[in-house]
């Protein structure tokens, strides 16, 4: 059973490596990824103090840690994906970004020690985790007791029929998606974790404050043409809770909507295993 999860893991990985070593760049330009409100509001979130140690787990094209950068000593922006590090490399280089440093790897096993990092951040990635609860063990173990530890990603709604249908169409786009996860999910493996919770909003991932465009995001995923018109076609006859979970709006060609999305801070209270 383990060499099986085992090798079940590292075809995920394998996926999550061949679909983004080929977005990286459309990553670094995202409205989503690079919007500089969302990426503030991480940043408060976090709490940073100048003498903080960071880190920015799935970092992709290193928005997250670019916008720590700033006010922390050090932060190392991480990910499986090297064509993304070398997109952060080459950003953060740019902005004169010195206390950025990237490291290669995956976030079901972090290669730090226990108790090294202040803050903790992951945006826009836990969904194409090979499994989530151990990643999320894993920022617990390398975080400092008072650390913090910012998550934001989509999130599946919590009737059965919506998540379905939503990690469905989320598959059809990237077939290295893995799960949106329910809200009460994210609450019982942050808790499992020793981490508690501080701060939890529900609202909806949009680009440059407005809804996202269903042509843009498939493009930037590199969406093979027939499954594009699945994907239209089930935004064009999704029932109406759909369309209510989803605000989808409809205008003659074009689609727009909006990503449902969980944002959570929590505190290292202490760790799993401690009296």
């Amino acid at each position: 059973m383990a060499e099986q999860n085992t090798a079940k893991q590292e075809e995920i990985h394998s996926r999550v490596r061949a679909q983004f070593g080929r977005a990286a760049a459309g990553y670094t330009q995202s409205a989503v990824h690079r919007d500089p409100a969302a990426l503030e509001k991480v940043v408060e979130l976090a709490q940073p103090k100048p003498g903080d140690v960071a880190l920015d787990v799935a970092t992709g094209a290193g928005h997250v840690a670019m916008a720590l950068a700033p006010h922390v000593a050090r932060v190392i922006a991480y990910d499986m994906t090297e064509d993304m590090l070398q997109e952060t490399r080459r950003s953060a280089a740019a902005r004169g970004l010195n206390n950025l440093t990237t490291q290669k790897g995956a976030a079901e096993e972090l290669p730090f020690l226990r108790g090294t990092f202040d803050i903790i951040t992951v945006r826009h990635a836990p969904h194409h985790f090979a499994k989530l609860e151990s990643a999320i063990c894993e920022m617990a173990r390398v975080a400092r007791i008072g650390a913090r530890i910012v998550i934001v990603d989509s999130y599946a709604p919590e009737e059965t029929s919506l998540d379905q249908q939503w990690n469905h169409m989320e598959k059809l786009r990237d077939p290295s998606h893995v799960r949106n996860y329910r809200p009460n999910e994210w609450r019982t493996m942050i808790a499992a974790a020793g981490l508690r919770i501080t701060f939890e909003e529900l609202d909806h991932c949009t680009e440059n404050g407005g809804p996202i465009n269903f042509a843009d995001w498939t493009r930037r995923m590199k969406t093979p043409a027939s499954a594009v018109q699945e994907l239209s076609r089930l935004f064009r006859s999704a029932p109406p809770a759909l369309v209510e979970a989803l605000k989808v709006q409809i205008k003659g060609d074009t689609i727009c909507f909006r990503v449902p999305q969980i944002t959570i801070a929590a505190l290292r209270q202490r760790h799993v295993g401690d009296r």
